[in-house]
């Protein structure tokens, strides 16, 4: 099966035919930042990052016939992230006392001449402990971003590519927290999950 059709596989097996139900379909996928921005990885393992679960929403989404694009944003990511009781020690101490550098995504679409943003980040199992969920997205407007941009550039269809390249230009010291950071927060996300 060629990338297209599995795209249409998902967009058939799972009835989305709207933006708003593909929107939330891929939301819905549980966040986990391992290292695997795989759109059908994505899918097939029922998790991903912002950067996977994002290229899956565009590309279902220009599936489906949308004029679609991804926007990256470099934010202190925790910046954003409420902490939460239940973290481990070291992720509160990195959360409260650092600036994690990353490069967040959100996909823009076209409709009616006016970029509408959508980020897909956060699934729903994360609502109670105060994260920006997009639950009640209804198909108007811009969703909440998770994260404030301190920086956007424009799109680039290669992110995989132009995403790794941006974090190897980070120093050694942020690239190293930027990694201890998302894995703390991957591995309390999973224990959520159990």
């Amino acid at each position: 099966m060629n990338y297209k059709e599995f795209l249409e596989s998902i967009l058939d097996s799972e009835k989305a035919t709207t933006v708003t139900e593909i929107y939330h379909l891929v939301r819905n996928i549980p966040y986990g930042s391992n290292g695997n921005r795989d759109p059908q990885e994505v899918y097939r393992t029922k998790v991903g990052s912002c950067s996977g679960k994002h290229i899956l929403l565009r590309d279902l989404l220009r599936q489906a016939g949308h004029q679609v694009e991804i926007i990256t944003m470099f934010t202190h990511f925790n910046k954003s992230c409420p902490v939460h009781e239940t973290y481990p020690l070291e992720l509160i101490e990195i959360s409260q006392n650092s600036e994690v550098p990353d490069f967040h995504h959100y996909v823009r679409f076209l409709i009616d001449g006016i970029w509408v943003k959508l980020d897909a980040t956060w699934h729903d199992a994360m609502l109670p402990f105060g994260f920006v969920v997009n639950n009640e997205w209804n198909g108007a407007g811009d969703t909440k971003l998770a994260s404030v941009p301190l920086l956007e550039y424009p799109n680039e269809e290669e992110l995989t590519e132009f995403k790794r390249g941006l974090v190897a230009s980070l120093k050694e010291e942020d690239r190293q927290l930027r990694l201890k950071y998302f894995t703390l927060v991957t591995r309390w996300i999973s224990q959520l999950e159990k």
